[in-house]
């Protein structure tokens, strides 16, 4: 569906609402804050940086955001999209090589190696330049991901949180557009005529995640709102039904 240009400022104006709700509820990105934003190339990654970016400018935040992109080598030309794109819209960045090591133990996926190693480079260069929060693109999809994908491989339930305290609190990950619908960002990233840049992982076609997201998309079929559900999930826990 086409929008106007009137319908496009309100969907940006949903999204900074969004934002401005859950940092405020999760108490993060105070005035001056200094944040560093992993940046995959992928839609929602770019989609944080354009939300931070304006919502910053709009309302005289004066963030000090910072990128970071994570060259593990696997995914051939992004890193030059990354760049151009980040030089487009003035966000400082730093690119730093990361190879991925495979696992000695077959009970480990590269998902989960991929994911610790990458975390742990964001955090060395938030170190080193003494940066306390570090945003995440995690929204509704990755968190009701998340949630299946440990209570069956795991036998546990959590999943991901809007704010996680990291080394005894001397950093944080951040994730504010947790509330946010993957729809809702595809739509945002045309808005902000961010490119289109295949970001897709050779090992993720065998992976634990995207055997629940095929089961979870096969749910969807016959309830829409399954994501959305799964999500609510999270926070309306009945205790007396439970051990």
């Amino acid at each position: 569906m086409r929008l106007t240009k009137q319908e496009g400022r309100n969907r940006i104006n949903e999204g900074l609402t969004r934002i401005k709700r859950i940092k405020e509820r999760y108490g993060f990105l105070e005035k001056h804050s200094r944040v560093l934003v992993g940046v995959s190339g992928g839609v929602d990654s770019s989609v944080l940086v354009a939300l931070l970016h304006e919502y910053s400018t709009r309302y005289s935040e004066n963030w000090k955001i910072h990128a970071c992109f994570v060259d593990s080598n696997i995914h051939g030309k992004i890193r030059i999209d990354v760049e151009k794109y980040l030089r487009s819209i003035g966000i400082a960045y730093t690119v730093i090589k990361s190879n991925i090591p495979r696992s000695k133990s077959p009970k480990i996926s590269m998902c989960y190696t991929c994911s610790r190693q990458r975390r742990k480079a964001l955090l060395e260069v938030a170190e080193s330049m003494n940066i306390q929060q570090i945003a995440l693109a995690h929204h509704k999809q990755d968190v009701a991901e998340t949630l299946i994908l440990n209570m069956i491989y795991n036998g546990e339930t959590s999943t991901f949180v809007p704010k996680q305290s990291v080394i005894q609190g001397r950093h944080f990950f951040i994730r504010p557009i947790y509330e946010f619908e993957k729809k809702e960002i595809k739509t945002i990233a045309v808005l902000y005529d961010i490119p289109h840049v295949k970001t897709g992982c050779p090992h993720f076609k065998d992976s634990k995640r995207n055997t629940v997201r095929k089961f979870l998309e096969h749910c969807r079929k016959d309830n829409p709102a399954v994501y959305k559900n799964i999500f609510r999930a999270v926070r309306q826990i009945k205790r007396t039904y439970l051990p």
